[in-house]
């Protein structure tokens, strides 16, 4: 682990640069998160190797279920959720990280990728850092497909399921992109390649899990992918709902505050209480 040290002027200049990059648009800063002057919370960060990759990372908080949120495509998770890890880290640990190819972490092999290899590394991540199943799985936009992956994955390893605004995407319509729209692995730095990926998470079986599953959607009055699309994932499990907030797309922005509320809740409740 290389851990990272700072002066106290230097943290809350960097804590601010995060936060205001981490809501907006395609903004992937490379650097490391910062503490926030008033938490109280176990803080840490650096960076894991996973074979010969680093990776960049972010906890706070202690206790469990210990709670992983991953980014949408393309994305920082230390800069996507920097919104909310403070209030996250009230009740359990919280972790994020930046995929291989973004925001500091090395560049992701040579060639397509789908999502087994992001679940590999999210392995790996969670190996190199010893945090002990079982998790809540935690994603925003494509970060809850990579979440819904590795619960189809590692069942038995997942306390809690929470997609957010993760789209079910219908396999024929992704493999017209690329004809259309010019987008290849070799378009976006983390070289995946979603015509498979989504081709193999259509083809899920359900359910595949017995762990509650909260579906996060937007209602922005256009669906493209919103309440009704993302309905679809409430077959994951029989214990599962769907939670609908008011708001564009970027919940983890636009919403900080009712999606924070969201996951505590669903925490605590997975402890009793």
């Amino acid at each position: 682990m290389i851990a990272i040290g700072r002066s106290r002027t230097a943290a809350l200049v960097a804590m601010a640069a995060i936060v205001f990059a981490g809501c907006s648009a395609n903004s992937i800063p490379v650097i490391e998160p910062a503490p926030s002057p008033t938490s109280s919370s176990a803080y840490r960060h650096g960076a894991v190797k996973v074979d010969d990759a680093r990776v960049s990372y972010w906890c706070q908080g202690i206790g469990g279920p210990v709670t992983i949120l991953e980014a949408g495509s393309d994305t920082a998770g230390i800069v996507a959720w920097a919104g909310i890890m403070e209030s996250i880290s009230e009740v359990t640990t919280v972790c994020t990280y930046n995929r291989l190819g973004i925001g500091g972490s090395s560049a992701p092999p040579n060639h397509s990728r789908t999502g087994d290899d992001l679940v590999r590394v999210l392995d790996g991540v969670l190996a190199a850092l010893g945090l002990e199943p079982p998790y809540v799985m935690a994603g925003q936009f494509s970060g809850g497909n990579i979440a819904i992956a590795y619960a189809h994955a590692h069942p038995d390893r997942v306390a809690g399921l929470v997609p957010i605004e993760a789209y079910h995407h219908d396999p024929a319509e992704v493999a017209a992109r690329p004809a259309t729209a010019g987008f290849t692995w070799e378009d976006n730095p983390e070289h995946v390649d979603v015509v498979p990926w989504s081709v193999a998470q259509d083809a899920y079986a359900f359910p595949f899990g017995d762990f509650p599953v909260l579906v996060v959607s937007v209602d922005s009055g256009v669906d493209q992918g919103g309440p009704q699309n993302q309905a679809h994932w409430l077959g994951i499990s029989s214990n599962s709902r769907q939670a609908v907030i008011e708001g564009p797309h970027d919940l983890q922005c636009a919403a900080a505050e009712e999606l924070a509320r969201e996951i505590v809740g669903f925490v605590t409740s997975l402890r009793g209480e």
